[in-house]
């Protein structure tokens, strides 16, 4: 998997609760922070010596950002992928998973070898470490792919403003959830209670969603598919998550690197995620760092946070 860079438009291909950085605390000093991952601290200055480098790999690039005004969306994906970075660190360290020369020479083949730099925001600098990265997130979704399940009640909405209001009143309890499901049930929207999913039944939607990543109690709203106007809002009810020591290996390494990459989710809900207002917000369904809060990929409504 690759992050590129588009002519007049910045992506990344890389599948990442934004909160304002404030001055008091007794974790890692915020001062000169551009995001917080539990207890590491990001420096800007990390953030921007990434930036410098991108820049004199891609001379042309500079005017191209300065013309359309993208300097911040440039700070923004670079600030994001190393906020996931440091998520796939933890969580490497809880679940003892490690990176080998010849998986991490493998990946950087895959991408098109040592060279294969131009219109990537990877330079010959960090391409080592992001393969070694993108390793580990294989290695993640490798080592429970097989033990994934999740329980969840569930309805859709057509808008994201539709999705933000029956998320929040999913999260107002039980009580709540039964009438939301009853009404769109009724109105001929699909929804339905204790519906039951299995990585191994489904790798390509697990590979896709953020279901499996959230704790019990978590309400989450997203599209499945990108801009399609179809949102799913679901409360998750039980969550497997059971380690593999002997994985069957049913699924692809594309596959379970995007299995990974959403199992971060529950290393960034579980460690807390501070990403510094420079770069904008925190997106806790796409891993990301968003321009701003209307501007996320869906919503996570964390257990403490829901009615009785």
């Amino acid at each position: 998997m690759t992050i590129s860079l588009r002519r007049g438009r910045l992506f990344a291909s890389l599948a990442v609760a934004g909160v304002l950085l404030s001055g008091c605390g007794s974790g890692p000093s915020q001062v000169g922070a551009a995001a917080i991952v539990g207890d590491q601290r990001i420096p800007v200055s990390e953030v921007q010596s990434w930036f410098s480098e991108v820049l004199a790999k891609e001379p042309e690039l500079k005017p191209q950002l300065r013309q359309q005004g993208q300097y911040d969306e440039l700070g923004r994906t670079l600030a994001g992928q190393l906020v996931r970075a440091e998520l796939v660190e933890q969580a490497a360290r809880e679940n003892g998973l490690t990176a080998s020369e010849q998986q991490i020479n493998d990946m950087i083949n895959q991408w098109g070898g040592p060279q294969a730099t131009e219109g990537k925001i990877f330079t010959p600098e960090n391409l080592h470490e992001m393969a070694r990265t993108e390793v580990l997130v294989t290695e993640l979704g490798r080592r429970y792919f097989d033990g994934l399940a999740v329980t969840f009640d569930f309805t859709q909405a057509t808008t994201r403003a539709e999705a933000d209001r029956k998320a929040h009143q999913m999260a107002q309890g039980d009580a709540a959830v039964r009438d939301l499901i009853a009404a769109d049930a009724k109105a001929g929207v699909p929804a339905a209670a204790g519906q039951q999913l299995r990585a191994v039944d489904s790798p390509k939607l697990a590979a896709s969603t953020p279901l499996f990543s959230a704790e019990p109690g978590t309400v989450l709203a997203f599209e499945p598919e990108p801009n399609s106007g179809q949102w799913l809002v679901a409360l998750v009810r039980e969550r497997r998550a059971a380690p593999t020591p002997n994985p069957a290996g049913g699924a692809d390494d594309q596959t379970l690197q995007g299995v990974g990459s959403f199992l971060l989710g529950a290393t960034a809900d579980r460690v807390g995620v501070t990403l510094s207002p420079r770069y904008g917000v925190w997106d806790p369904i796409g891993l990301q760092a968003a321009p701003n809060e209307d501007e996320t990929t869906g919503f996570r409504i964390e257990p403490h946070s829901r009615g009785a």
